[in-house]
């Protein structure tokens, strides 16, 4: 994971339209045929701290270390209708300044991008993104405290689901506090299922993942994501809310120890409000 420096606490999102990095915000649209309704909603879904392009060890300061070709393979194998990405650069200085990670992954993967910025870095914006088969109807976010920088919430809306992205900081009491925003923004989305997933920096036994399993259920499997080339630890998640039925077809964690510092969390669902 990316260790957390003292940055600018201007405004980001300011900053991500001068770099034509904002955050997206279609119309909102409502509404779904009456058919769909009435049928399972199916999604393959995935969850990926991407390290920036890195793999385990790379260089932060050397552009030329981001692979997003290898980045853009893992996603491409396992096939998502929605991705989570968590770690991910627009045109900063790192990672080469004419270079918006997110838009291109899309490019490589055949998805929308829907990228979010948390904090400036030198050059440009450092956030997380949403890559997906269908284009959001609307997307929004929810700032959370950082020790060092803050964090965010991505939340986007599409026709038959919600879909919350984020990466939770490294304290564990704002990790908490983290989960009352997630869960108050949950509260306000109505009874569509919502899915959330990110890299939570807290493994299964801690107070704030407990205080999440209360209203929300995995659907993500048990098994370490960090390091990737060792995994020790889990702090990688999929959960949903929402959902009255739920059939899990695969959940798995993706074992790929050389493409980032994390390992991939992908699943294939079944749910009915």
């Amino acid at each position: 994971m990316v260790a957390e420096k003292s940055m600018s606490r201007r405004d980001v999102v300011k900053g991500a339209g001068v770099l034509g990095c904002a955050l997206a915000l279609d119309a909102f649209v409502s509404g779904s045929s009456s058919g769909q309704e009435n049928e399972p909603l199916r999604l393959r879904i995935l969850s990926y701290n991407i390290q920036i392009g890195r793999g385990p060890g790379g260089s932060y300061s050397d552009p030329k270390q981001a692979f997003l070709e290898r980045t853009a393979a893992v996603v491409r194998a396992a096939n998502p209708d929605v991705a989570g990405l968590q770690e991910v650069d627009c045109k900063t200085n790192r990672s080469g300044a004419e270079v918006d990670q997110l838009k291109e992954l899309a490019e490589m993967t055949s998805t929308t991008p829907t990228f979010v910025a948390k904090t400036e870095l030198p050059g440009g914006l450092y956030g997380i993104g949403v890559l997906s088969k269908e284009k959001p109807l609307a997307t929004t976010c929810a700032y959370i405290k950082g020790s060092a920088h803050r964090r965010v919430l991505e939340i986007c809306e599409f026709e038959r689901y919600y879909f919350f992205n984020t990466h939770f900081p490294l304290k564990e009491d704002l990790r908490i506090a983290a989960v009352k925003i997630v869960n108050d923004e949950a509260d306000k989305r109505g009874d569509k299922p919502i899915f959330f997933l990110g890299d939570l920096n807290a493994e299964p036994d801690s107070p704030e993942i407990q205080e999440i399993k209360k209203t929300w259920t995995q659907l993500s499997p048990d098994g370490p994501t960090f390091p990737a080339d060792a995994p020790k630890v889990q702090i990688d998640y999929i959960f949903v809310r929402n959902a009255s039925k739920i059939n899990v077809l695969d959940a798995r964690v993706i074992d790929d120890s050389t493409t980032s510092d994390h390992r991939p969390v992908f699943c294939e669902v079944e749910v009915c409000k």
